[in-house]
């Protein structure tokens, strides 16, 4: 028999120092359901070998140690990992694991290590979100913006939002605006002037879309003294345990997303509660960073992801019920809960971003750009965009020998900035991309009729309703003339669609 055909003897109990902190009972019993979901067939079990390696990580063993541990080579170890017991887990936390440093905390978050009175959170997690308790005396900051160090202009938006966080007790603000436009840099640095205002601050980055459970319980552990383990765990967990079973042979983000918030829809609404109650007895100041996330792509803007139409309810909470908080949130896509809660209801205000304007200069001569009588041209090119700006500054320098006048000859280029127009453009419906081509095609700004006329769409509601979406994703302008509303497109977008965008078949 050769060496790789000799079965494994793996010694007893080994890293059995694992059940002084995991419930591996319940960890096996949850692990082999995900193996038995990722396999598609319920005769899979998780193995002898699989719970040792289990162990060994939760141990923080690095895969490396427990080859030797066991007396195995660990690229053998490390493949098992990869096509194994990481699988499974990804398919337990919907959470991939870049290394195996990753497991204990991934599985701590979902509850799998017991506490100091030997239960699992998972046991007390219905107990703690029935019996909310509020003590954030001392408590710090939880979760950090952009670097501000460096910050150009922006004091009249400054100014504004002080005024309508602090002087006019708005409890939701949002701040609009295209990508690149400094919406990230500006929240980061009102809350730099205004956090001593606050009792607690958070700030969460949604960017990689996390399910409202998951986010709620972020919230409500920080702003309560009694840890409450994350909300999205008591979905997936109640969700496996109900319908892991009838589950099709596919496994579908998607369908178990919906299924999850079928099943849990009370549960959410009595966690939006909770964080409201903290709201109400604690003055928060709360940022949700990068708000589109949770849209669909290929629709009209404010369209909920499947599964996400929750973040539109915990929006109207915030806005329409008293507390004494602010939820501040950053996006390039305006949420329909704000437009139609804004206005002469001064606790929800929205405010659109936009040129950086003669601030720009200073990125310029920071970046050591000495033609001053360019300098208005090459901000008017880029509708003052900051991440524009210090994108185009850096080929200035490495193409132009640092002349703008050279650059500008050469017609405004974008460079890596196509890159976050991409990403942006990606969400667009067909419809909107056609009217973004129509009214690039044009020299000046133009009205419904002749957009009517140009892409040959009925007079219908369906032009102006993606009209109105493409204003929402800030990527039109209006321009008011005499008997209507025209239509325009920033220089940089209208490059783009001309250069790079190619209009779809619809």
């Amino acid at each position: 028999m050769t060496q790789r055909n000799k079965p494994l003897q793996i010694p007893a109990q080994k890293f059995i120092e694992a059940e002084a902190c995991w419930n591996l009972q319940q960890l096996y019993a949850d692990l082999t359901a995900a193996k038995q979901e990722y396999a598609t067939s319920r005769k899979q079990q998780l193995t002898p070998l699989e719970k040792t390696y289990l162990r060994g990580l939760l141990c923080n063993y690095s895969p490396s140690e427990i080859a030797v541990a066991l007396h195995r080579k660990c690229t053998g170890i490390r493949v098992d990992l990869s096509r194994g017991l990481y699988r499974y887990i990804e398919v337990l936390t919907l959470q991939q694991p870049k290394d195996w440093k990753e497991i204990p905390s991934m599985l701590e978050i979902y509850g799998y290590k017991q506490n100091s009175s030997g239960e699992t959170l998972h046991s007390t997690l219905i107990n703690s979100a029935q019996t909310p308790q509020f003590s954030i005396e001392n408590r710090t900051e939880w979760g950090l913006g952009v670097d501000t160090s460096i910050f150009y202009g922006r004091t009249t938006e400054l100014a504004n939002l002080r005024q309508w966080i602090l002087q006019e007790n708005s409890r939701l603000v949002a701040i609009l605006g295209m990508s690149g436009i400094g919406k990230t840099a500006l929240a980061s640095k009102l809350i730099n002037m205004i956090k001593d205002q606050f009792e607690c601050l958070i700030w969460l980055n949604l960017s990689h879309a996390p399910l409202l459970a998951y986010t709620l319980g972020n919230l409500i552990e920080c702003l309560s003294d009694r840890p409450l383990s994350d909300l999205e765990k008591l979905r997936l967990v109640s969700n496996y345990k109900k319908n892991f079973f009838q589950a099709p042979l596919e496994f579908s983000l998607d369908s178990l997303i919906a299924s999850t918030n079928a099943i849990e829809t009370t549960i959410i609404a009595e966690a939006i509660q909770r964080l409201i109650h903290c709201l109400q007895k604690h003055r928060c100041l709360i940022i949700l960073d990068g708000w589109e996330a949770v849209f669909c792509t290929g629709q009209l803007t404010g369209n909920y992801r499947k599964g996400y139409e929750v973040y539109g309810e915990l929006l109207k909470q915030v806005g329409e019920l008293q507390h004494q908080s602010c939820l501040m949130l950053t996006s390039c896509e305006k949420p329909k809960e704000i437009a139609a809660l804004e206005g002469q209801n001064q606790s929800v205000r929205s405010f659109k971003l936009g040129s950086l304007g003669q601030a720009a200069v200073e990125i310029f001569k920071n970046k050591g750009l000495s033609e001053e009588g360019q300098y208005s041209e090459l901000i008017e090119a880029y509708s003052g965009n900051p991440l524009a700006l210090k994108i185009v500054t850096t080929t200035i320098n490495d193409m132009f020998g640092g002349s703008i006048a050279n650059f500008l000859r050469n017609g405004p280029l974008l460079g890596d900035y196509s890159d976050t127009l991409s990403r942006q453009f990606h969400r667009l419906s067909g419809l909107e991309i056609k009217l973004l081509h129509s009214i690039a095609k044009e020299v000046k700004p133009v009205g419904c009729e002749n957009l009517y006329s140009n892409i040959q769409q009925d007079r219908d509601s369906e032009l102006l309703k993606a009209l109105e979406s493409l204003l929402r994703r800030s990527l039109i302008e209006t321009v008011q003339a005499e008997s209507e509303t025209l239509f325009a497109l920033q220089p940089a977008i209208k490059k783009y669609l001309m250069s790079v965008a190619r209009l779809p078949k619809l």
